[in-house]
């Protein structure tokens, strides 16, 4: 039984899907989305349209990213709306065929509700972005969950591992530091999409070109 974590898809589909086929997803493997499923790549709705598939087939977690929570803010706000269009939000708003954020069908915004903001195992938190070293997960701000760079990011109290992305990786090898390890790994700017087994350190990469590649941490 595996415990699997893909790094930020943002929008890469092609190669979300050819990860799946390398990877070879069984039923007792949890998958864990870090987060960080649209904007800047060319298909974001068909990323989310896997995952809500895979989540009927399959032990799936997904965890909520920066990006979603600026484009759940930007239904609220004009200036959310433009702070989220500037970064990424019109290739999302694209791939929808969508003109508006209301033109999105709902099962989307119930997908993006369900996202949780961490998953704990016994040796490992996943988050997608960085955790307050003294605080537990449960109790981290929305600062640190969504929006922490891992070149700051301190050991965990807990002693665990951290997990997440967020910060891109743009070399495409995961960051694998003491205390952390950073799988994103640049997917929608040419390099890879990773998806690492936490336990092994084992990772499979695929890219936008259907391309694939296998490591060790």
């Amino acid at each position: 039984m595996r415990t699997l974590a893909i790094g930020d898809i943002h929008g890469s589909l092609t190669a979300l899907e050819a990860l799946g086929d390398f990877v070879g997803y069984t039923a007792d493997d949890t998958i864990v989305t870090v987060g960080d499923y649209i904007d800047r790549g060319p298909d974001s709705k068909g990323v989310i349209d896997y995952l809500i598939d895979l989540k009927t087939s399959h032990q799936v977690v997904t965890l909520k990213g920066n990006h979603e929570v600026m484009m759940e803010n930007a239904r609220y706000s004009q200036q959310e709306l433009y702070f989220w269009l500037v970064n990424g939000g019109e290739a999302t708003l694209f791939s929808f065929d969508a003109e508006r954020l209301d033109d999105i069908n709902a099962k989307y915004w119930k997908f993006f509700d369900s996202c949780t903001r961490y998953h704990e195992t016994d040796d490992h938190i996943i988050a997608h972005a960085g955790l307050e070293p003294n605080v537990p997960p449960e109790k981290q701000s929305d600062d640190f969950i969504f929006w922490h760079r891992i070149n700051d990011t301190q050991p965990h109290v807990s002693g665990k591992t951290l997990v997440c992305g967020h910060t891109p990786q743009r070399n495409g090898i995961p960051l694998a530091l003491d205390h952390a390890i950073c799988i994103d790994t640049f997917a929608f700017g040419g390099k890879w999409l990773t998806c690492l087994d936490i336990d092994s350190g084992e990772y499979w990469q695929a890219n936008e070109r259907g391309e694939t590649h296998q490591g060790t941490l």
